[in-house]
């Protein structure tokens, strides 16, 4: 889990600010686990730019066991969805099924 929380890390650093941005636009078409924890990656992203300093936390503790299947699903779709977007956003959500995959 840590190897794939590094590489959700590394990518969300390499990110614009405009990608944390279509990042967050896109995460509303999950499922509300998988959105509550996108939302708090690209929070924890920009906080952690501007000085704030914390742990980011896996996305297990934000999805009920219920919205395993579909959050995996979604994650899938929108990595889809950003195929030919920059080598971050791609390595990105490419980490993020990775975790969710390995997880379930």
């Amino acid at each position: 889990m840590e190897a794939y929380l590094r590489r959700i890390k590394a990518a969300l650093a390499r990110m614009t600010d405009a990608e944390l941005d279509a990042l967050a636009e896109a995460s509303y078409r999950a499922p509300p686990g998988l959105l509550a924890w996108l939302d708090s990656a690209r929070v924890w992203q920009m906080r952690h730019r501007a000085g704030h300093h914390y742990e980011l936390q896996p996305p297990e503790p934000a999805i009920p066991p219920e919205e395993d299947a579909i959050s995996i699903a979604a994650a899938i779709e929108l990595r889809r969805a950003f195929v030919g977007s920059t080598p971050a956003v791609c390595a990105f959500f490419n980490a993020l099924v990775g975790l969710l995959t390995r997880a379930r």
